[in-house]
């Protein structure tokens, strides 16, 4: 399905993720390695993965909770009678994911952390942008919009400035900032800055708030350019290099330590 540049609210995730244009992991990974970016396999269901799901469903879209997810009993599935009832349970679900009850409890006492931050009724909330950027199309998905700021949940290990800045770099978070940040311009949304929420995934939960400074943004939007003009140089040539790289590289004295 094709769609024109716009604010899309409601949109499954399926259908977006079905939408032809790049997004800012594709920016944030062909930077990094182009190589990499190319021929990257789609994301292997895990742990971790889920538990982000979960997370920020019961922050974002708590009333949505049992259109997505299914909390399991508690099957001893080494008998029978247990294998049968499991059977019996999937079978019942639908396209729901099931999750234990452990993890159900954990994200809503981090989400009773930050209740003060839960998105009100006027946000918009996983609202999807498709866009042009530079003449390419682009798409990105909001955690929520409160009509001024962009916001974004992290859950890390760290929430502490110097661990989440370096998170920052480590995941490149700016320049998926600055790129969210222009796609609302683009669109005549208003979009004094962004803002993330990082919440550590330890108990007690602690969690800080940041906000990227306009310098910080500007200095991302540049990683950006840089990275687009990357894709498509790589796209028109077919060529991708593993980190742009090519020949032997020289280990010099000064980069020992």
């Amino acid at each position: 399905m094709n769609y024109s540049p716009g604010i899309y609210e409601n949109l499954p995730y399926e259908e977006y993720a079905a939408i032809p244009a790049y997004r800012s992991h594709d920016l944030t990974s062909v930077i990094k390695c182009p190589y990499t970016w190319k021929y990257q396999k789609d994301l292997e269901p895990s742990p971790a993965l889920l538990e982000g799901r979960v997370q920020h469903t019961v922050f974002l879209e708590h009333h949505k909770f049992a259109e997505e997810f299914v909390i399991q009993p508690n099957i001893d599935r080494r008998t029978k009678a247990g294998k049968a009832e499991y059977e019996d349970f999937s079978a019942s679900i639908g396209n729901r994911t099931a999750i234990t009850q452990d993890l159900y409890d954990t994200c809503m006492e981090r989400r009773s952390v930050v209740t003060d931050y839960i998105p009100k009724e006027t946000d918009k909330v996983e609202c999807t942008l498709i866009f042009e950027w530079f003449g390419q199309p682009f798409k990105c998905r909001m955690d929520w919009y409160d009509n001024q700021y962009i916001w974004d949940l992290k859950t890390c290990r760290d929430a502490s400035p110097r661990g989440f800045k370096q998170a920052v770099n480590n995941f490149k978070y700016h320049m998926q900032a600055s790129i969210y940040v222009d796609a609302c311009k683009s669109l005549d949304l208003r979009a004094d800055g962004f803002k993330f929420l990082a919440q550590e995934k330890a108990h007690p939960y602690p969690y800080a708030v940041y906000e990227l400074s306009k310098e910080a943004l500007a200095y991302a939007r540049s990683k950006n350019e840089q990275a687009l003009a990357t894709i498509l140089a790589c796209e028109q040539e077919q060529d991708f290099k593993p980190y742009g790289l090519e020949g032997t590289q020289q280990i010099e004295l000064g980069d020992l330590y």
